[in-house]
């Protein structure tokens, strides 16, 4: 493991696979640790590097210079290259997410509608090119094997470590009026969620300081949404409480 100047660190990754070495020769370098080869670009400064750390999930590196800068850094992207074949899966992705194939024959072509099986195949195939852990995975390999993963259990984003489910009980415990409705829009069947919305626009609806008109619209919200998750789950007690609490503060009639 070489560099033009002195060395000043040198960390091990979580997984023990890489290392990141600091020198005076203005580079940081990440090496796979069983050849001593360097992998990737040199992470470069305008002056000597004194310090570079992984994150404890190996996926970012940090850096410290003496040009008086600290400098955050994907390892994937410095790692990995993307190649052709990942680029190339976009178009399967493009057909997968729009249910809609592009034909060509001879010089005419043509949109073919795809089957539910279709789609779910052409995602399979694009998840099966992806099965190692997301420390191996490129920026871009990690959003193809996000976008085709179940909705229900991915993480928010490709590059978050938070699931859907954690993000969406984060905004229910926040329980502001802008996060409930932020997380509708992930998940618009969660009771839970719709509930608590509109639970904090029933309190809104009654602030004495409120436009007449908002607080009129919030209480048709707050009916309508509690309405809604009810029939969504009906048998959920955290739900029926919230409901419950709505009408009371309505003052709503019930049938």
């Amino acid at each position: 493991m070489k560099h033009e100047d002195g060395v000043i660190s040198a960390q091990f990754s979580p997984d023990g696979q890489r290392v990141v070495t600091a020198s005076r020769d203005k580079t940081a370098r990440l090496w796979d640790a069983t050849s001593g080869k360097p992998i990737g670009e040199p992470m470069k400064h305008e002056g000597g590097v004194f310090s570079a750390q992984f994150s404890p999930d190996g996926q970012r590196v940090v850096t410290a210079s003496w040009d008086k800068t600290a400098r955050l850094w994907d390892a994937m992207t410095v790692t990995h290259k993307d190649t052709r074949e990942d680029i190339l899966l976009f178009a399967e992705l493009a057909e997968a997410t729009g249910g809609v194939a592009l034909e060509t024959d001879g010089q005419a072509e043509n949109l073919k509608s795809l089957t539910p099986e279709q789609v779910k195949t052409s995602r399979e195939n694009i998840a099966a090119n992806f099965l190692v852990p997301p420390s191996k995975l490129t920026a871009l390999q990690r959003f193809l094997k996000w976008s085709v993963a179940d909705r229900r259990s991915r993480t928010i984003s490709p590059l978050s470590q938070v699931t859907v489910s954690e993000w969406l009980e984060n905004r229910i415990k926040e329980g502001t009026v802008e996060g409930l409705r932020a997380a509708i829009q992930v998940d618009p069947s969660n009771a839970r969620v719709t509930a608590h919305l509109g639970r904090r626009l029933a309190d809104y609806a009654l602030k004495q300081d409120s436009d007449p008109d908002e607080a009129r619209r919030a209480r048709g919200e707050a009916d309508c949404l509690t309405r809604r998750a009810l029939k969504l789950a009906p048998d959920n007690d955290e739900v029926r409480k919230l409901r419950d609490e709505v009408i009371k503060l309505l003052e709503l009639k019930t049938n």
